[in-house]
């Protein structure tokens, strides 16, 4: 059984109806709490009541997957990636680099469709 950690832009497409290529998702997803955050500040950021329920919907449909919490594992991982990307002089958003922290520490794959997530050993990354 494949497995692996849906990054936000996972969610947001389901919400705005990009396509995702359903072939090449793990048969398990989780989802990291730094994603949980991302979309709660999208529904917060909502100018309109119908983008607001659409994001609640996204935030609802998350949560079902019981988010996984930074924890000591995590943090430990996370510092060494933000050693790395300083030594390799690669840069990758903060939140991003949490979401990448939890996928090393579950030794499961990223699924994105974002490009914010640079080669490095250690870290996998699923396209989809």
């Amino acid at each position: 059984m494949s497995r692996g950690l849906a990054d936000t832009s996972v969610f947001i497409a389901r919400e705005t109806g990009r396509p995702l290529d359903a072939g090449a998702l793990p048969d398990e997803l989780a989802v990291s709490i730094i994603t949980i955050g991302e979309l709660r500040a999208g529904v917060l950021a909502a100018a309109d009541v119908i983008t607001r329920d659409r994001r609640l919907g996204t935030l609802a449909a998350a949560l079902q997957l019981d988010p996984v919490p930074v924890d000591e594992s995590v943090a430990a991982e996370w510092a060494r990636l933000r050693v790395l990307l300083r030594d390799t002089a690669q840069r990758m958003p903060v939140t991003d680099s949490w979401i990448a922290a939890t996928a090393m520490a579950l030794d499961v794959p990223v699924v994105t469709q974002d490009d914010d997530f640079p080669a490095i050993d250690d870290l996998r990354v699923l396209r989809v």
